[in-house]
């Protein structure tokens, strides 16, 4: 290759990044993917569910919200209550670093999305506090009709 066949390459690559026009080239730049309207049930959809769900007030009306999106492995007392007063709890203290309202209502950024197994995938989620992205763990849920749903953490 010649050096201006490289060169094109190059802006090419850099225009595709920030048009948004490659996604999968924009993270492999460093440089992520903006969500803001995501198409339904997809995990980046259930993550911006996620996110609303801790935003909410009061309470209780954002736990009972946010358990919907909860994989059904992690609806037992045991894991609720962990959920419930340790999970939850931080993301909604720590979820304004997350939204980037300037983009859209509820918009984030991914760095980096991971695609570990056919029903397994992570969202690394872009913080503005941190330099390093927060995973969200996502798992299809077959007592769910195979909906993307959180499982371990996500966000906190």
């Amino acid at each position: 290759m010649t050096r201006q066949t490289i060169s094109w390459l190059a802006v090419l690559t850099l225009a595709l990044s920030v048009t948004g026009g490659c996604d999968w080239v924009r993270e492999k730049l460093g440089l992520g993917y903006m969500v803001v309207a995501p198409e339904e049930e997809s995990p980046e959809w259930v993550v911006q569910q996620v996110l609303k769900a801790s935003t909410m007030e009061p309470f209780e009306d954002a736990w009972a919200e946010y358990q919907k999106y909860l994989h059904s492995s992690e609806l037992t007392p045991a894991a609720l209550q962990s959920w419930e007063t340790l999970r939850f709890p931080a993301l909604r203290r720590k979820h304004t670093c997350f939204l980037r309202t300037e983009e859209g209502q509820y918009a984030y950024e991914v760095m980096e999305r991971v695609e570990e197994r056919d029903d397994y995938m992570q969202l690394r989620v872009s913080c503005k506090t941190t330099d390093v992205p927060t995973p969200c763990h996502l798992f299809q849920d077959p007592e769910q009709d195979g909906k993307w749903r959180i499982k371990m953490n996500c966000l906190n």
